[in-house]
């Protein structure tokens, strides 16, 4: 083979490996969408071509410019089939070793499919095979010999009770003395609890997909009502500090820790629930105490 054919040879091979390097790129992050989209097919199809090219899960992916992110297509199959109703793809894409190494370095995200995952377990618990009803024991054949019936004396008629005379009520008297009892006081309701503004449950399932950047642009300051106020700051601190953490970025992650220190400026006895957020989150928002 001369020299000039080797050369044309090694640049076409280099330029095969770089189309197939960034075309497992491109399928993870348009699968993702998709799934973000709620085109739960074209999310496994994309996603599964991504893990097929590229099965090594990453904490800290590149796919374009300085955007970082974690490669993670077995947790997204998985939510794919959660989406589908399919537990045991759940199982089988969060089950494996790879995805359960990485949740290792992500603890946010394992703690979204630990939650995710007990669905599957709530949907067995709930639809128990039905127990089937026990046999009725056989009923005994009669007896062939039958025995005459015993005649019984005739009952003799008991004698009627006397009548007993209702003795004469007297008539009650109105005793002006006595003042006639209150009336009842009317029993108060409690006051109704609101629901919460729609924007702010949006914010919350956007931080439960996975979705922190949308998550992290709700405005706090919208909310006239303090338990909204509160929780609009509480869900954009973690949206950020799990930003942060991702993407190493120190002033991102000063934002969230104003934004916490905001949220127990309004009410420093509530805690940020052990079933929504994660222990590292938790740590950093009792940290975040407002200065006096």
């Amino acid at each position: 083979m001369r020299a000039g054919e080797r050369i044309r040879l090694a640049v076409a091979l280099i330029a095969i490996a770089t189309s197939a390097h960034a075309d497992y790129k491109d399928s993870y992050m348009r699968g993702k969408r998709a799934y973000e989209d709620g085109d739960y097919a074209k999310a496994h199809e994309l996603l599964q071509q991504a893990l097929s090219e590229h099965a090594e899960p990453s904490a800290r992916f590149n796919p374009y410019g300085k955007v970082y992110t974690p490669y993670i297509p077995q947790h997204y199959l998985g939510l794919v089939a959660l989406k589908q109703g399919d537990c045991a793809g759940v199982r089988t894409q969060w089950g494996s070793s790879d995805n359960r190494q990485i949740m290792l370095q992500l603890p946010d995200i394992a703690v979204e499919e630990e939650k995710s995952g007990a669905t599957c377990a709530g949907k067995i618990a709930a639809n128990p095979p039905a127990e089937t009803a026990p046999a009725k024991p056989p009923v005994a054949e009669a007896s062939k010999t039958l025995t005459p019936p015993v005649e019984k004396p005739p009952l003799r008629p008991e004698p009627a009770p006397p009548k007993v005379e209702p003795a004469p009520q007297k008539p009650v008297v109105a005793n002006e003395s006595v003042k006639p009892a209150p009336p009842p006081k009317p029993i108060e309701k409690p006051p109704e609890k609101t629901a919460p503004p729609d924007a702010l449950v949006q914010a919350f399932e956007q931080f439960l997909s996975g979705r922190y950047a949308e998550a992290g642009k709700i405005n706090a300051e919208n909310y006239s009502d303090v338990r909204a106020r509160f929780h609009a700051y509480l869900v954009r601190a973690a949206a950020k500090y799990t930003q942060a953490r991702m993407a190493g970025d120190d002033a991102l992650l000063q934002s969230a820790r104003t934004d916490a220190a905001a949220a127990r400026a309004l009410d420093a006895r509530a805690a940020p629930d052990a079933v929504l957020f994660s222990p590292a989150f938790r740590e950093f928002y009792g940290e975040s105490l407002p200065k006096p």
